[in-house]
């Protein structure tokens, strides 16, 4: 759960909402977008964050086979084990929206944009504990 909260984090998103506004106004007011830029980032953290929240409910409910399995008199580690096989599969997925939404974002600035955006996530990661040097 610790990769997907910084990668929401970083991104300003907590399934949508006021915190992936707020992460969008951010990086709008720090990257100078134009309106049809802002425009465009919108429609990404929109859809960004409603892939991200089928994602946490998948991994939601996941987690709490795992937990059936194993407060059953006789544990079922089978289930269980390919229970949390597929939560592993969903945080892969979300790593790799994670790259296409940043991807996506990035094509939108300028060069001296991505300069700035490039800065900016280096120093964001950084504060997460991930190095992208």
């Amino acid at each position: 759960m610790k990769a997907r909260n910084n990668d929401d984090r970083m991104m300003g998103n907590h399934h949508g909402g006021q915190r992936g506004d707020k992460g969008m106004m951010f990086l709008s007011k720090e990257l100078d977008f134009d309106s049809v830029q802002r425009e465009k980032v919108a429609k990404l953290f929109e859809a960004h964050a409603g892939t991200m929240k089928k994602y946490q409910e998948e991994i939601s409910r996941l987690q709490k086979q795992v937990y059936n399995c194993m407060v059953q008199d006789v544990p079922d580690s089978v289930h269980a084990f390919m229970y949390a096989d597929t939560v592993g599969m969903c945080r892969v997925a979300m790593q790799k929206e994670f790259f296409r939404n940043a991807t996506a974002i990035r094509q939108i600035c300028t060069p001296d944009q991505k300069k700035k955006y490039d800065e900016l996530m280096q120093r964001m990661t950084k504060g997460l504990g991930h190095h992208w040097d």
